[in-house]
């Protein structure tokens, strides 16, 4: 017996799908994933393009070094779940972030990864600090800060204690530089909280969608949770809360209760999050 897979409808002759066709799109789908997952190279190639969010075809052929017909074939197999650039490089497609998400799970389920915890080397502290000063003064500007004359007394009247401070206690940290560092954070902020809450918020928007603000795409790099998955908007809104509004405080319980364990701020380690280079 033959089962009618349309209906028409009227004038129009439009066409209504049954859940028979729609049964066999999803079949589809369920095809073209786990056959582009069934080979290690193609799946070794959707965690490339995860890890480093896009990858030229040179790329790809130095990082996987196979010869250019193989990774032609493995690259059309792969063609559902990637897509092209302008540039002319590779990302995942919506196909492709759920395949990546599938390996994931499979990884995790069976044990054979496990999250390692974060190495604070010096480029990437160096990044940070780079990523934070682009952001500072990309948002001061926009925002009108630094044409507002209360900005520069404040940092005027910090800078002349923070200099009889160091002359009293050259070459030492003295708890003094903490204390005079968070008046002024904390003067700033109870001057010009609603533009703070705004970069709050703008930062906290970015990173939950792609990891980098302004600077850190600048820089280079990215923070993800701790095995690469991207922070949702609660733990990044939780994350950006210390480095907006908490910073020495931040710093200061990183820097001294978290380092070892590769931290540099307590709202990384509290929200397991870690900054990658891209």
């Amino acid at each position: 017996m033959c089962r009618s897979l349309v209906y028409q409808i009227g004038k129009d002759d439009a066409y209504l799908e049954t859940p028979y066709m729609l049964d066999i799109r999803e079949r589809d789908v369920e095809k073209e994933i786990f056959d582009a997952l069934s080979h290690e190279i193609r799946r070794k190639i959707l965690t490339l393009i995860h890890n480093r969010i896009e990858m030229s075809y040179t790329e790809l052929l130095k990082t996987l070094n196979i010869g250019d017909g193989l990774l032609n074939f493995h690259l059309k197999k792969l063609s559902p779940l990637l897509e092209k650039t302008e540039k002319g490089t590779y990302i995942l497609s919506e196909k492709g972030r759920l395949a990546y998400s599938l390996i994931e799970e499979v990884r995790r389920a069976a044990g054979d990864i496990k999250p390692e915890a974060p190495k604070l080397d010096r480029d990437i502290v160096l990044r940070r600090i780079g990523a934070f000063i682009i952001d500072a003064v990309i948002f001061f500007i926009f925002s009108g800060i630094f044409l507002d004359p209360e900005l520069w007394s404040i940092v005027s009247h910090s800078l002349t204690h923070l200099t009889s401070i160091i002359e009293l206690h050259p070459w030492i940290f003295h708890m003094d530089h903490l204390t005079l560092f968070s008046e002024g954070i904390f003067r700033l902020i109870g001057i010009y909280s609603h533009i703070f809450f705004a970069i709050y918020i703008f930062i906290t928007l970015l990173e939950a969608y792609k990891g980098q603000t302004p600077g850190k795409y600048l820089m280079r790099i990215r923070v993800v949770k701790l095995g690469g998955l991207r922070l949702g908007i609660i733990e990044s809104g939780i994350r950006n809360a210390g480095k907006v509004f908490l910073l020495p405080l931040d710093l200061l319980l990183g820097i001294l209760f978290f380092r070892r364990r590769g931290y540099l701020r307590f709202f990384d380690y509290y929200t397991d999050s870690v900054v990658e280079r891209v």
